[in-house]
């Protein structure tokens, strides 16, 4: 009881000196006449963004990727807003105790099952945070023994919804069944720095982009047994291609493919089932279809290509072969922009999700508008046109 009443005389007395500190420079501002004019300027509130009308491109072309919302941690999910201190409690140190609620601190790697729970590996929290959109609750992999991870890299979920993580640290893969229950840990003589991992349930293949090697590893997706490294040769002058200096994120589309984001040279590059180099797209640069740090990378429904880039903060859009088509995000932290962007991944619903993991750690989720919804809208705006302009006419 008495440490109790202490407490609250503690902050009493903060409180207290607090009103008087205010008090004395109020009037020392009136002595000389007001604030002193070397006084810094509150920077500007950012303006508030319609999220309901953020789309790319914008009007009047047709929409293809539409804003849908961003999370930080369980608050968003069960609707809890995060209690502010007032004027009084900030002059005197004095915290506001509020419900604490598990929230990201470093997310990268991403991946979506097929019930469309959001799997965000977080390398600084060191586990798994499982997001239900729908039923707004939160749960966790790699939170109990004897699943332990370090730092997370990769994360990547196959036709069963099996989850497979990727640690840099201890240069090892770690798998969970559906239920979440750890299954094994393997590859850790194979891997000297693993970083984004992707599935081909065709091939029952997991592909690991090594990044430290400099390779790709693929391993057996069933007995998790290592295969063969693939793009491990060295460069030479007469074939600059077909060769990885740093893998760090890997897609694989429906025909095999395989897309692997190499951070430098600032490029991407496609190999086929067997290894062999098909093509390269992209170099560093400050236009678009170039690269400044290229992380993350994903496929949609019709086969476009998205890359993230924490230097440009955003994401572009390419075609399969390579012709960039679009570009999405840019600094900032309001809705559709970025601080850091790292890793992407589609749903069964052609729903986006991009983790931004510098200083406000979350995921933001866009809608993409496909191609045969694009022609739809397309030719429905047409048939209006007409429509208006026949009116018109008779007037």
């Amino acid at each position: 009881m008495l440490s109790v009443m202490s407490r609250r005389m503690n902050i009493t007395s903060k409180l207290l000196l607090a009103l008087l500190c205010l008090t004395l420079v109020s009037a020392g501002w009136a002595q000389r006449g007001g604030p002193d004019v070397r006084a810094k300027k509150k920077a500007k509130p950012l303006p508030p963004v319609d999220v309901n009308t953020l789309v790319w491109p914008k009007p009047p072309r047709v929409a293809r990727i539409r804003y849908v919302a961003q999370y930080v941690g369980e608050r968003d999910l069960v609707g809890i807003k995060q209690k502010k201190a007032g004027w009084l409690e900030k002059a005197a140190g004095v915290a506001v105790q509020d419900q604490e609620r598990p929230r990201l601190k470093k997310p990268y790697g991403v991946a979506v099952d097929s019930k469309g729970l959001i799997y965000v590996g977080d390398s600084a929290l060191h586990k798994v945070f499982v997001f239900d959109i729908e039923k707004k609750t939160l749960t966790f992999r790699g939170d109990q023994q004897p699943a332990q991870f370090a730092v997370i890299i990769g994360v990547a979920i196959d036709e069963t919804d099996r989850l497979f993580v990727s640690d840099g640290f201890m240069h090892q893969i770690t798998a969970f069944d559906a239920s979440g229950k750890f299954l094994a840990v393997f590859g850790e003589d194979k891997l000297t720095r693993p970083g984004g991992i992707a599935i081909d349930n065709d091939l029952r293949r997991l592909y690991v982009a090594d990044t430290k090697g400099a390779r790709l590893a693929i391993f057996d997706l069933d007995t998790f047994k290592f295969i063969r490294y693939i793009a491990s040769k060295a460069p030479s002058r007469d074939d600059p291609y077909g060769y990885l200096g740093t893998p760090t994120n890997i897609a694989v589309d429906p025909d095999g493919l395989v897309y692997v984001v190499d951070t430098i040279p600032n490029r991407v590059e496609v190999f086929d089932t067997e290894g062999n180099f098909v093509r390269a797209f992209g170099e560093q640069g400050t236009r678009p279809g170039t690269f400044a740090r290229p992380k993350g990378i994903a496929i949609d429904s019709d086969g476009h290509i998205y890359v993230a880039d924490d230097e440009f903060n955003n994401f572009q859009i390419f075609s399969p072969e390579g012709k960039v088509l679009m570009s999405v995000g840019s600094f900032g932290p309001q809705p559709g922009q970025f601080l850091l962007l790292t890793g992407l991944a589609f749903d069964k619903r052609n729903r986006l999700v991009a983790t931004d993991g510098a200083a406000l750690p979350r995921f933001e989720v866009f809608q993409y508008i496909t191609d045969e919804q694009a022609e739809a809208e397309m030719k429905k705006l047409e048939a209006n046109g007409k429509s208006a302009e026949a009116k018109a006419d008779q007037k």
